[in-house]
């Protein structure tokens, strides 16, 4: 496995996914992490995966998670953006 594949190098950027159904708290969770991006100055897309075999993909049961690189972050629950920003320095 190449894991330097899914870490951010020069001029490459890490992958930010969203995986839920669109419920309401998997919306909140998007917009806290645009939230975030924006207070890191990290004007990065957010991807938003809702197809139930690609959520399961990632090993995620409960949702919202938040998939970063290719790395389960956080699954279940939402979040504050200061925390999100928190989670994401030095991946993104």
């Amino acid at each position: 496995m190449n894991i330097e594949a899914n870490m951010p190098q020069a001029g490459r950027q890490a992958t930010i996914k969203v995986l839920g159904p669109g419920c309401q708290r998997c919306n909140l969770l998007e917009n806290h992490v645009k939230q975030a991006l924006e207070r890191m100055g990290k004007p990065l897309e957010v991807q938003k995966i809702t197809e139930i075999p690609e959520i399961l993909a990632y090993g995620v049961v409960q949702t919202p998670a938040l998939v970063v690189g290719e790395e389960v972050l956080v699954a279940g629950f939402v979040p504050s953006p200061r925390q999100i920003q928190e989670m994401l320095q030095g991946k993104v």
